[in-house]
């Protein structure tokens, strides 16, 4: 979601017709579908741009699995990107993605997919370069068509007003922050378990997802806030020294996207530890920046790092984190 209002608001500064397709109500929504397709379909010499998700909203996989429904809609598509310049923003491969995040996997994506990114002449922008290079091997999708906008995260605001400071913010401990979503199965539990026992640092927890955190036991150098708006949750991990990203560096998908979270720790002015993943080590192999490390050696990392060690690391960050303001990076895009 903070990539797509990034986008949205981007938009909102040029002089565009802006279409929302999603509503709760369904003949709102069947009227949106309704007014989107005919101007889809009539449109000439314009420049398209369309979040993928959009898509699936647009065009239910339900009945895009209907043979005679899915050939209207491509034919659809490719006669848009014929008479205008098209352009689809690929935040997830929703397919590979589902396969390591151990969802649901409906392998009729995989054929959605490979439809998708092969229409003549559309533009792609995809959320990371590994994910353009993965695309451009798989589904043949040419370099000329393509092209990268990573996830950003918003300027940095004073909202201490509304969060008042509380103990933890003074304690002396280093202070580590995990901010994300909080379900089970993403070594969520393996961190309760390092920290629990190095009493010594603080694990700052928080986000969507955590209510089963409140029914265990934590021990007291683990703190877990609950769920905030972006902003004040941004204000609260700027209170912090040093985010983490615990992702498996053995999953496919992991390596392939750039995480949000590391664009919200850089511009809250933090550093990161990270598990080696393909992706970030890529982007980041000339910068001070995150300190990469494979999670089965975090019980030790965590209890060696020290504040000299951040305090350095926070200055080669200073010199960066407006780059990953999404103001910076939504720059880049242009529709001429």
């Amino acid at each position: 979601m903070s990539r797509n209002n990034a986008f949205y608001r981007r938009v909102s500064d040029l002089d565009a017709l802006k279409i929302n397709i999603y509503s709760k109500n369904i003949i709102k929504r069947f009227w949106f579908a309704v007014k989107t397709i005919s101007i889809l379909y009539f449109i000439k010499n314009r420049n398209i741009f369309i979040h993928q998700g959009s898509l699936w909203i647009l065009f239910p996989v339900f009945f895009m699995k209907a043979n005679f429904f899915q050939k209207l809609v491509f034919h659809l598509l490719t006669k848009v990107s014929k008479n205008n310049k098209l352009t689809i923003e690929v935040n997830d491969l929703i397919y590979e993605q589902s396969i390591d995040l151990e969802l649901f996997v409906d392998k009729f994506f995989s054929f959605l997919q490979a439809k998708l990114y092969s229409i003549k002449e559309c533009n792609y922008i995809f959320a990371s370069h590994e994910m353009k290079n993965y695309a451009s091997e798989k589904y043949n999708v040419l370099s000329k068509y393509s092209s990268v906008i990573i996830n950003g995260a918003p300027e940095l605001k004073d909202h201490s007003i509304i969060y008042e400071d509380e103990k933890w913010m003074e304690s002396d401990k280093i202070k580590f922050v995990y901010a994300g979503s909080l379900n089970k199965g993403r070594q969520i539990e393996d961190l309760l378990t390092i920290f629990s026992e190095n009493e010594d640092n603080l694990l700052i927890i928080l986000g969507n997802e955590g209510e089963w955190l409140n029914e265990i036991k934590l021990s007291t150098n683990i703190i877990y806030l609950g769920n905030f708006e972006e902003g004040i949750a941004h204000y609260i991990v700027s209170k912090c020294d040093i985010g983490i990203i615990p992702y498996n560096e053995n999953r496919f998908y992991y390596n392939l996207c750039f995480p949000t979270k590391v664009s919200f720790y850089i511009t809250a002015g933090l550093p990161v530890l990270c598990t080696p993943l393909k992706e970030l080590q890529n982007v980041f192999y000339n910068d001070n920046v995150i300190l990469f490390n494979s999670f089965c050696n975090w019980k030790n990392t965590i209890k060696d790092i020290n504040k000299e060690q951040i305090i350095k690391m926070k200055k080669s960050v200073d010199h960066i984190k407006k780059s990953y303001q999404w103001d910076f990076i939504l720059k880049s895009l242009k529709f001429e």
